[in-house]
């Protein structure tokens, strides 16, 4: 998503959680989002004055204070594009609501228009407003009046461009997906949920990492924030380069529940990651059961860095790498750092 879309829906949810009204996406996705987007408004005078008025205690009226935040809002995600990926994510998280029997599951968001179930809406700006500040009750009881049961919303594959994908098969499930071989010899259930720990003893290890990298800090992992969420995890490394000077590798991991889950998770990725300008493909060759691998350039900051975006079964990795503006043969170096993620994951899958 842009970030002026970002910050549209972003502070939609803010007012609807301060209203009390339905956001549209989970209450731990709303209170993360509310507190991404509190805490990055208070940091300035125009912010401070758009949270009043967001919570009642401004002079404007609600349309002037919403245009408020969301122009300040959009500006610090121009500024901060991890905040506005940690925003996305959060927005676009698999929830499932229950209301009265009434079961609104997932939604998709693309460049052009969001589509719940069998409704889809095209992203005007008055239609984002209204979506962000109305949530998604009223398309939920239009939707059951066409349908009459309880099920209104259904998930549907998300609808991009990734910038390379690959796969074992030509982008379609490989005959032995799921399987990971064991230390017998055998297989192993790669399509389970990783648990906390897992999920943390799944990111490289020093062991794991090519020589000259050192860990910046332990690795670490939180619990998802509701059920049938997917647990997330990180780490760092860093490395002098000659004639780069230092170089970082960040690792990220998500541990999901079902394929399905974790695939959309991996496409959300390369959406979000894709939306720089000069976003490149690489000729990495694939890796686990999808993977994506890119360079893209930040403006502001006039760096490359390369990625890697991947899954193994029911687990998806974000790597980045870089930055590589003036590094040598860095997609060779991108390659050995996902493989070693890869199999750092499919190890901790395949001991149980």
């Amino acid at each position: 998503m842009e970030p002026t879309e970002l910050a549209v829906l972003a502070v939609g949810v803010v007012t609807a959680m301060a209203t009390g009204t339905a956001t549209g996406v989970g209450e731990a996705a709303g209170a993360a989002v509310t507190e991404l987007v509190r805490s990055r408004l208070a940091r300035t005078e125009r912010g401070r004055a758009a949270l009043a008025g967001i919570d009642g205690g401004g002079t404007s009226g609600p349309e002037r204070t919403q245009a408020q935040a969301q122009a300040v809002l959009r500006e610090e995600i121009e500024a901060d594009p991890e905040l506005g990926r940690q925003l996305a994510l959060h927005l676009n998280t698999p929830t499932t609501y229950n209301r009265d029997s009434v079961v609104i599951d997932r939604s998709t968001i693309s460049r052009s228009h969001i589509s719940l179930g069998p409704i889809t809406v095209n992203k005007t700006p008055g239609s984002l407003a209204v979506l962000a500040l109305t949530g998604v009750l009223l398309l939920a009881l239009v939707a059951l009046g066409v349908y009459g049961g309880t099920r209104l919303i259904a998930d549907d594959d998300p609808r991009g461009t990734d910038a390379q994908e690959s796969g074992a098969s030509g982008g379609k499930a490989a005959p032995d997906e799921g399987k990971a071989a064991d230390s017998a010899g055998g297989t192993a259930d790669r399509t389970r949920a990783l648990t906390v720990a897992q999920t943390r003893d799944a990111l490289p290890t020093p062991k794991d990492m090519p020589p000259g990298w050192s860990q910046e800090g332990p690795a670490d992992a939180v619990e998802a924030e509701q059920a049938g969420a997917c647990h997330e995890g990180d780490t760092r490394y860093a490395m002098t380069a000659s004639g780069s000077g230092s170089v970082r590798a960040e690792f990220q991991i998500f541990g999901c529940t079902p394929p399905t889950q974790a695939e959309r998770v991996r496409k959300q990725l390369v959406r979000e990651q894709s939306g720089y300008d000069r976003t490149t493909p690489l000729s990495v060759a694939p890796l686990g059961d999808k993977s994506s691998t890119f360079t893209y350039y930040k403006e502001p900051e006039d760096s490359t860095n390369a990625m890697a975006v991947l899954r193994v079964g029911s687990t998806v990795g974000w790597l980045r790498f870089g930055e590589v503006n003036d590094l040598p043969g860095y997609e060779a170096q991108l390659d050995e750092l996902a493989r070693a993620f890869v199999g750092r994951i499919e190890r901790t899958l395949a001991d149980g």
